[in-house]
């Protein structure tokens, strides 16, 4: 990587990842809690939910943290199955795009189900011996949700890698840093359309497909930056696609 391409995405890097970020990200909701399993849960359903047109399903997250709160926090809501005052009868009516009501209530079953048995979301990830391994461990435990991406995926499991970046970037103004369990260097970039068309641009890779391999091309590239915590680079590349 030429000096000219490392000081420019040291300088995007640098004037993104700001707390003004977080006015117009799904990470804006998790940052109204305090308590770790408040912000996990927070994070888990936000992410999962983070595609499409950002407008509207910033709208929906509202409304569903408006419900988590009605219990108090989100743990309350999950732990004592506040989802279960959903009606059944609209299961099959439309949540946001191709989800379904009744995939917010499987996903929230199990969430009630993850945390009655290991105490939190971290729990799944310390069994395993590196991070890669377990993220096939949630794709395992979540397998069948909607939205959810099936173990073995090639895609580039970009929500999932969001949540990741959120739990374990430690010194950050926007991310959290409360899992312990990884060091950032094992992290990959969430790959979605802004930070796949930037890295073309910038010939951080020259693959066709904006899957799960070109994911890791890119955060090879980056860890030329910064190979303690190479996915700071999401934040020029996302940053930069949002605004052009």
């Amino acid at each position: 990587m030429d000096d000219l391409l490392r000081n420019r995405l040291t300088a995007l890097a640098d004037k993104y990842e700001c707390p003004d970020f977080i006015k117009s990200d799904p990470v804006q909701f998790p940052h109204r809690y305090t308590l770790k399993q408040d912000i996990e849960i927070s994070a888990f359903v936000s992410a999962w939910m983070a595609y499409g047109s950002r407008k509207v399903f910033l709208g929906i997250l509202d409304i569903l943290h408006w419900s988590f709160d009605s219990y108090g926090v989100p743990y309350d809501y999950f732990i004592d199955e506040g989802f279960c005052t959903i009606d059944i009868s609209e299961k099959d009516k439309c949540l946001y795009r191709f989800y379904k009501w009744g995939d917010f209530l499987e996903l929230c079953e199990r969430l009630n189900l993850l945390y009655r048995e290991y105490g939190g979301l971290e729990t799944i990830f310390c069994k395993e011996k590196n991070l890669q391994d377990s993220v096939l461990a949630l794709c395992r435990f979540f397998e069948g949700v909607n939205g959810i991406p099936v173990p073995e995926s090639k895609s580039a499991n970009k929500r999932l890698y969001m949540f990741l970046r959120w739990m374990i970037r430690q010194d950050s103004s926007v991310d959290f840093g409360l899992w312990k369990s990884f060091p950032a260097s094992e992290l990959i970039i969430p790959l979605d359309t802004h930070v796949y068309q930037e890295a073309r641009k910038m010939g951080l890779t020259s693959r066709c497909a904006a899957d799960l391999k070109t994911a890791h091309e890119i955060t090879q590239h980056l860890a030329e930056i910064w190979p303690d915590d190479p996915v700071k680079g999401d934040f020029a590349l996302y940053g930069l696609g949002v605004d052009q």
